[in-house]
């Protein structure tokens, strides 16, 4: 196990509220990934190493830039704290409890300054909370005393305290296991340095990845680059047998991460542009496909966020100065 270093921090990740649903979209069809696309196997059990089989079935990939009929901005706030970013929520209803949670995510610009988070947020039956995703600019720390560095990073968090974890295929320096005291609450957490590149496509997999000697289960985290085929295993970390299995809803967000070092954001233009599409998800390597929703933070801010319906995912645009 790596070593556990505890921290405080203030970057926005406790629970989201999902408010404001928007029209429920049900899904299309799925097909099969090609032998050796990485994943786990047809058995929906990912190798106790951390590596992925193959057979795998998947929907095709949403792709970076491609046309759709962009929704409405959302409504503008009004008073005090009404200036910022307004964040996007798509919430996925799921037909039964999910194993494992597969989707893709593509990042169609890269923020010069700012911080983002493009997160999956997944819960357990019994209320505890986990995100996973990648971070444009994300704080990163290799010793307690140091400043920040702000790099891409791949993040995986579990609230409900110090959890055993493991590092997977990045080591240290370059990855560490902390446990984060955010929102009144402690999470357990894996930081890793991840370059990602805007418009590639990256599918990102959660699924269970075997037991600890107290019984605990662990949840592993991988990273799989559909343009240079590299598999990356992010890492673990167990949770008790009691928190149950994963929910029936998960929820993909966009944040601004506003603690980042830079200009305050006094107006409507300061925050830098971005757009991301997550792919449509599957549970249980495709054995499961959901129906969504879309919601704005409420209350909002600035109005400069949209969604937009694509035919293998949900297009999330943040902090947009000005639409087409």
């Amino acid at each position: 196990m790596s070593e556990r270093s505890r921290i405080r921090s203030c970057v926005a990740c406790a629970a989201f509220a999902l408010v404001g649903c928007q029209e429920q979209f049900p899904l299309g069809a799925w097909d099969t990934a090609p032998t050796g696309s990485g994943g786990a196997t047809a058995g929906g059990a990912p190798g106790a190493a951390g590596t992925a089989g193959t057979g795998v079935m998947l929907r095709p990939s949403p792709s970076c830039g491609e046309m759709g009929t962009p929704g409405p901005l959302n409504a503008s706030g009004f008073g005090l704290g009404s200036i910022g970013t307004t964040n996007l929520y798509t919430s996925w209803n799921w037909p039964g409890n999910p194993e494992s949670l597969e989707w893709d995510l593509v990042i169609e610009s890269d923020p010069v300054t700012d911080g983002y988070y493009w997160a999956h947020q997944f819960s357990f039956v019994n209320g505890f909370t986990g995100f996973f995703g990648l971070q444009a600019h994300g704080g990163y720390q290799t010793t307690l005393t140091e400043k920040p560095s702000f790099v891409k990073m791949a993040l995986l968090w579990v609230w409900g305290g110090d959890r055993p974890a493991e590092l997977g295929d990045v080591q240290e320096p370059d990855a560490r296991t902390l446990v984060v005291s955010a929102r009144g609450a402690e999470w357990t957490t894996i930081h890793a340095k991840y370059e990602w590149s805007a418009c590639d496509v990256y599918r990102l997999r959660l699924a269970k990845d075997g037991t600890d000697p107290a019984g605990n289960i662990w949840y592993g985290a991988w990273i799989d680059d559909r343009t240079t085929r590299t598999l990356t295993f992010l890492g673990r970390i167990a949770v008790p047998p009691e928190w149950g299995q994963l929910s029936l809803l998960s929820t993909t967000i966009t944040t601004r991460i506003d603690d980042k070092p830079g200009p305050t954001v006094s107006t409507c233009d300061v925050p830098e542009p971005a757009s991301a599409i997550f792919g449509i998800p599957t549970g249980n390597e495709g054995q499961l496909i959901p129906t969504h929703t879309n919601s704005f933070i409420d209350p909002p801010r600035c109005p400069s966020s949209r969604f937009t319906e694509l035919p293998e995912g949900v297009r999330h645009e943040i902090a947009l100065r000005s639409a087409p």
